[in-house]
């Protein structure tokens, strides 16, 4: 997966498709053929990936169509509603092992969410997983989320989250670790993150509030919402310039110290898709990442933009320096 396909030299491009299992079928609505597996396995077929990531019952059903890399999702959840703001559904097993193997699956995939009621559950359920695949000669990419009333308080996708996401996921002995980009603190969720940090977290391990240095001020965060115009949507991310993002996705790559750190790509991105994904992109090749799964950013669009925005992609992570 990172040496023969994709970008290589050791890195990794994958074009994940659970958006079936976890949204539903609504992306039918945006084109024609957005949300089929027919034509995500076509676009998979054709571009610079590494690896297509599918659900077990797309994994069986168009197994003969695939021609690159599969890693097979064993679990996921269907969503129906959101109850309360707590309420995250533990992801639920779809198949196992041996029928991964039996697909002929290169990799397994599973998730974990770090802080919800049912870690401890998930902690054990991975283990299993994880031996059973190392026995069949697979690795383990774990899909590492923070999620859960106190993540959820306090930022979900921080720059501490992210950075205990990759931590826990190379403790739980994942080959690959998928997690999200570490974003700013927002204003909403400051005050919580703040309190977090410095009344609890830092008690018990005083260099936590380092944290906190790698933030916007309160200041900048209060003149940039003053200078925003009337229904403009914020991007607190863009008070930070590029080496200050590089140098806070290195935090949360350097937890992977023997495990292979890619990150997602994020909701669907509006304005130019192109810029965005190159720009950050090579935020995380510059901090180490061996490279990106995006899914909706590339799928969500007719085939032939797709693949120009995945060949954009890879042509930055295919850059000589960036070769592992």
């Amino acid at each position: 997966m990172l040496y023969v396909h994709g970008p290589a030299n050791g890195t990794f491009l994958g074009l994940p498709f659970d958006q079936l299992v976890e949204h539903g079928p609504v992306h039918e609505f945006k084109w024609e053929r957005s949300a089929k597996p027919s034509s995500v396995i076509e676009l998979g077929n054709t571009g610079p990936f590494s690896a297509l990531v599918l659900s077990i019952g797309q994994a069986q059903k168009y197994q003969h169509d695939i021609e690159i890399p599969l890693i097979v999702k064993l679990d996921g959840h269907f969503y129906t509603g959101k109850a309360n703001d707590d309420n995250y559904p533990r992801h639920t097993m779809f198949g196992s092992v041996q029928e991964a193997v039996d697909l002929g699956a290169d990799a397994i995939g599973l998730t974990f969410y770090l802080g919800s009621q049912q870690t401890g559950a998930d902690i054990e359920r991975i283990g299993k997983i994880r031996e059973e695949a190392h026995q069949a000669g697979l690795p383990l990419v774990l899909w590492s989320y923070p999620r859960g009333p106190v993540p959820s308080a306090t930022k979900a996708d921080s720059l501490l989250w992210c950075h205990y996401a990759v931590s826990a996921a190379e403790s739980l002995g994942a080959d690959i670790v998928k997690t999200k980009f570490p974003s700013v603190v927002d204003p909403k969720h400051r005050d919580a993150y703040d309190d977090y940090i410095k009344g609890e977290y830092s008690g018990k391990i005083a260099e936590a509030i380092q944290y906190l240095d790698y933030e916007p001020s309160r200041e900048e965060l209060e003149a940039y919402e003053t200078g925003l115009t009337e229904g403009e949507k914020p991007n607190y991310d863009s008070l930070l310039s590029k080496e200050q993002h590089i140098e806070r996705a290195k935090i949360v790559t350097g937890a992977g110290t023997r495990t292979f750190v890619i990150y997602s790509g994020g909701p669907r991105i509006t304005g130019d898709a192109k810029a965005t994904l190159q720009q950050t992109t090579e935020v995380i090749m510059e901090a180490g990442g061996e490279g990106r799964i995006i899914g909706r950013n590339f799928w969500g669009v007719p085939i032939e933009e797709g693949l120009e925005l995945a060949q954009a992609v890879a042509q930055i992570m295919q850059n000589e320096k960036y070769a592992r």
